[in-house]
């Protein structure tokens, strides 16, 4: 999957460690590993039979042998970074082994309906229905957040207006989820954002369903930022600022800001330049009529910057997560730490982030077994008993990794492009209970 690195594991990582002698009888296993919410085939997914020494990775048609496996009754389980980006986990399958026989098993990502099904039986309600999808804009397929969609039931009273049964807003990534809602009634779901509305579509049977919602958007948005100095972040006045391909150009004034009306909602080309400084050019993506605070930082020499990719919102200042201050390192930073650093620990110290305590210790992975791993945790977060370890939430390209202390420890820091840390109260209002004790983002090159 594009901007995902396939982590080589050991068998430590999987927890698997040799439970039995595989001296004597054994027979093959073969299978497929495939991804129920693309429909595909699932490539470089590592396979393993649990308690054995038996260890493959699935080929580009997602198909794989384990060979020498011990005759008996094993469960086989694999992982990938598509489970992590899911915040799923795999199901593990039994197979029976006979001596000098080959036996199949099959491996599934769970269903995007399965998924949907999984995350509502945790909230309240008593409802037979429940409706998920991604609201993305027609033209650029670009998620849209915070956009409001609304189950509507049978229309009542003299005006005839139509009920509200249940409403939701997207989250950052467009998902929306409406559990518990009760299909014995007629319902129609329609999408809403800014004064643009989707074509409504009814839902005419119980259970779990997915139902992805595009939106033309038409009302036009107005772009507001200022240009500082990198290095000082100083405004600077006299920045030309022009969104490619239109007639929307101007300077920045003494204060360094600038100012667009008008622009075409969708996927903005923006290109900075001033005497002096290093020109960069960013891709811009603003759906929301409401005005956007950008701040664009302009270098006194062409180093690489990271680029600016952002969405509107309402008078909002944006480094690289929006709504925090960014501290951790850029991939200019990580480009000249690389050469003196082994391991993803050592990369994340050179960060020096004020409290931020990062250490290898004693875990216990999925299966319960103590093992080695990672632990990145606030010092004003951890608790009286020291072996205990309050991980941050780990991230890699915004999608949450399972046995993050151990994926860490595995991970290549030639990998990383660059890295991000939230502290506790930032990440709360970002991800919620999840962020409770701060965040670490990890973006992949």
């Amino acid at each position: 999957m594009a901007g995902l690195l396939a982590v080589p594991l050991s068998l430590a990582s999987f927890g698997l460690l040799a439970a039995q002698d595989t001296a004597g009888a054994t027979g093959t296993v073969i299978g497929l590993v495939y991804d129920s919410t693309t429909s595909t085939p699932l490539a470089n997914a590592n396979v393993a039979v649990h308690g054995t020494n038996a260890l493959a990775e699935s080929d580009d048609a997602g198909q794989f042998r384990l060979d020498d496996v011990p005759v008996g009754e094993h469960t086989v389980v694999f992982f990938h970074p598509r489970l992590g980006t899911l915040g799923v986990n795999s199901t593990p399958q039994r197979v029976v082994v006979t001596e000098q026989a080959v036996s199949e098993v099959y491996l599934t990502v769970p269903s995007r309906a399965t998924i949907l099904s999984g995350w509502c039986s945790i909230e309240p309600g008593e409802g037979d229905t429940s409706i998920g999808g991604v609201v993305t804009d027609a033209i650029t397929a670009v998620p849209l957040p915070r956009a409001r969609v609304i189950a509507f039931g049978e229309t009542s009273g003299v005006l005839q207006r139509r009920r509200v049964v249940r409403e939701v807003r997207t989250g950052n990534s467009g998902e929306f989820r409406l559990c518990h809602l009760d299909s014995s009634e007629p319902l129609t779901v329609m999408v809403v954002f800014g004064s643009s509305e989707s074509v409504p579509f009814d839902i005419t049977r119980s259970g779990p369903q997915v139902h992805d919602v595009a939106i033309h958007i038409a009302d036009p948005v107005t772009i507001t930022g200022s240009v500082v100095d990198y290095a000082t972040e100083a405004p600077i006045p006299g920045a030309h600022v022009q969104l490619v391909g239109s007639n929307h150009s101007e300077f920045t004034d003494s204060g360094g800001t600038f100012g667009f009306v008008g622009v075409p909602p969708g996927r903005q080309i923006i290109e900075t330049s001033m005497i002096g400084y290093a020109a960069r050019i960013d891709s811009l993506t603003v759906f929301s009529n409401e005005a956007l605070g950008l701040e664009i930082p302009l270098a006194t020499e062409a180093i690489a910057l990271d680029p600016l990719v952002v969405t509107g919102r309402r008078q909002e200042r944006v480094f690289t997560t929006p709504g925090t201050r960014f501290s951790g390192l850029t991939e200019a930073q990580v480009d000249s730490i690389i050469p003196r650093v082994v391991d993803f620990p050592s990369l994340a110290r050179a960060a020096r982030v004020p409290g931020l305590s990062i250490t290898e210790t004693m875990l216990a992975n999925a299966f319960g077994d103590p093992q080695i791993g990672v632990c990145i945790e606030m010092q004003r977060n951890r608790g009286r008993n020291p072996n205990a370890c309050n991980m941050v939430e780990v991230r890699i390209n915004d999608g949450p990794v399972p046995d993050p202390g151990f994926f860490l420890l595995d991970l290549n820091p030639q990998d990383v492009a660059r890295i991000q840390f939230i502290t506790p109260l930032e990440a709360g209002l970002l991800y919620g209970d999840r962020g409770a004790n701060g965040v670490l983002l990890i973006y992949t090159r």
